[in-house]
């Protein structure tokens, strides 16, 4: 299917969705187009009457180049090319992250605000249908994302762009919008795992139903706290009580429903600020049109390149997703030595030694939850830098540790309900037998990370029905 986009309103998570995770084509509705012609129109205009001023990589170069209005045959020249643009080295963005740059970079042409040709649009559109150039993600240290969108439209645009493309290609922050949406998007399959895999463990472990009661909701003021505690009640819910503990589970299950909250609350805000990101105009400079700035509109030089949403998004995003890794971590330990356990089971400590693997990926994610600051950047005018891709590489990394925390736990929770014989609600039947085919009891210790890794991979495939109340979401 092909995604419509008719406005910049149209730049939300869904359709990165669509566009960058699962492959859709895009497309520029008509009105858009049309809306985008006539921009352009009139800031050619305003160009032409003030071609005597300083506009920021228009009637100048950029950076230093900023201080001396070009002639006319300078800015023609100016005009044809991207502007200069540092390089770095390293390993790649993932294509999903590209194609989700190319979708963001349409905000401020369908704002206005950045003032491209009809068919430089197209051109534009046209990468989401052929091979994606390297785009590297780390060594970025500018203000804005003017390296990594170098890499990815240099080859594609340069000599064939006119007066005011150039700049309206590589400034900004795109990739910043690109990079929050794409942690926002996994975080939210996260959220489902975490639920559902905490709640095997509590059965387990068998933790008193009291610890997840209907009254907890109301009493911690939380409608996020109330929705995780609501859930895993649903997911655990059975008609035989006999098997809870007659006292209290460790701390790591009863904080659980808590902690889960509070990450529902962190997704929550990941994905207002990328929504916020993805459809806002970022560019510097950018161009004001008449109807606001008579009589011929304005340009407008701006902080726009620097998102100050989406570090701070992406860092609470690895910081939650690190102190899920240690309560899962835990609740791992307790459930390999609850002496009728796999202890007492197993003929020899076999999966039940998987708790050092947790070990390992929790301080995976500790190491990964570090603060993201404004850089320092360079001498004269650049003298700060924005640190969206590093922070976007942490919360990638805190995001693969606690997907194999959790695949640690819903191994060794499976694991113990299979050798005790005890019977699984029936809201988690499904996910413990997939995991029981995926990794076997008994399997030999030779076999242990491929079957590991594909745990991982089976908790990593989506939902039929994402829209779904998590309660409800079945596992298959």
């Amino acid at each position: 299917m092909t995604v419509v986009i008719d406005s910049s309103d149209d730049l939300t998570l869904d359709n990165v969705a669509r566009v960058a995770w699962m492959g859709e084509q895009c497309s520029i509705g008509d009105r858009a187009l049309s809306a985008i012609r006539s921009r352009r129109h009139e800031f050619v205009d305003f160009v032409e009457q003030n071609a005597d001023r300083h506009l920021y990589g228009i009637t100048t170069r950029h950076h230093v180049g900023a201080k001396s209005v070009l002639g006319e045959d300078g800015r023609a020249e100016f005009a044809t090319r991207l502007p200069s643009t540092p390089a770095t080295v390293g390993p790649r963005l993932p294509d999903r992250v590209v194609r989700a740059i190319v979708l963001a970079r349409l905000a401020d042409v369908l704002n206005g605000t950045a003032c491209l040709r009809v068919e430089t649009v197209h051109r534009l559109l046209a990468l989401l249908e052929a091979e994606l150039p390297p785009v590297p993600a780390r060594g970025n240290g500018e203000p804005g994302d003017i390296v990594p969108l170098g890499h990815l439209f240099r080859n594609h645009f340069d000599g064939t762009l006119e007066i005011g493309e150039g700049m309206a290609l590589i400034n900004g922050s795109p990739v910043a919008a690109a990079a929050l949406s794409d942690a926002a998007l996994a975080g939210r399959h996260r959220i489902t795992v975490m639920e559902n895999v905490m709640a095997l463990a509590a059965v387990a472990i068998n933790a008193p139903a009291a610890h997840y009661a209907p009254e907890l909701e109301a009493a911690w003021r939380d409608e996020h706290q109330a929705e995780a505690v609501h859930n895993i009640r649903r997911l655990i819910e059975t008609d035989d009580g006999s098997s809870e503990l007659p006292y209290q589970a460790p701390v790591s299950f009863r904080s659980g429903p808590r902690v889960i909250g509070w990450a529902r609350r962190a997704q929550a805000a990941a994905e207002e600020c990328a929504e916020i990101a993805l459809s806002a105009s970022s560019n510097n400079p950018i161009f004001v049109g008449p109807a606001i700035h008579p009589p011929l509109g304005a340009i407008l030089s701006n902080g726009g390149y620097h998102n100050p949403l989406v570090a701070p998004s992406l860092d609470s995003l690895a910081r939650t997703w690190a102190d899920v890794s240690q309560l899962v971590t835990a609740q791992v330990n307790r459930i390999v030595e609850d002496p009728r356990g796999l202890v007492a089971s197993e003929p020899e400590s076999q999966v039940s030694l998987l708790y050092m693997t947790a070990a390992g990926w929790a301080e995976e994610a500790r190491a990964a939850a570090t603060t993201s600051l404004i850089g320092l950047g360079g001498a004269g005018q650049t003298d700060t830098g924005t640190p969206d891709l590093l922070a976007w590489r942490k919360a990638q990394d805190a995001g693969a540790a606690l997907d194999n925390t959790l695949a640690v736990l819903a191994a060794v929770s499976s694991h113990t309900l299979a050798r005790k014989g005890q019977t699984v609600p029936h809201r988690l039947t499904a996910l413990s037998r997939q995991i029981l085919e995926r990794f076997p009891v008994g399997s030999p210790p030779v076999d242990f990370g491929a079957q590991l890794a594909s745990v991982v991979d089976v908790l990593g495939e989506p939902r039929q029905d994402s829209s779904a109340p998590i309660a409800e979401l079945a596992i298959t």
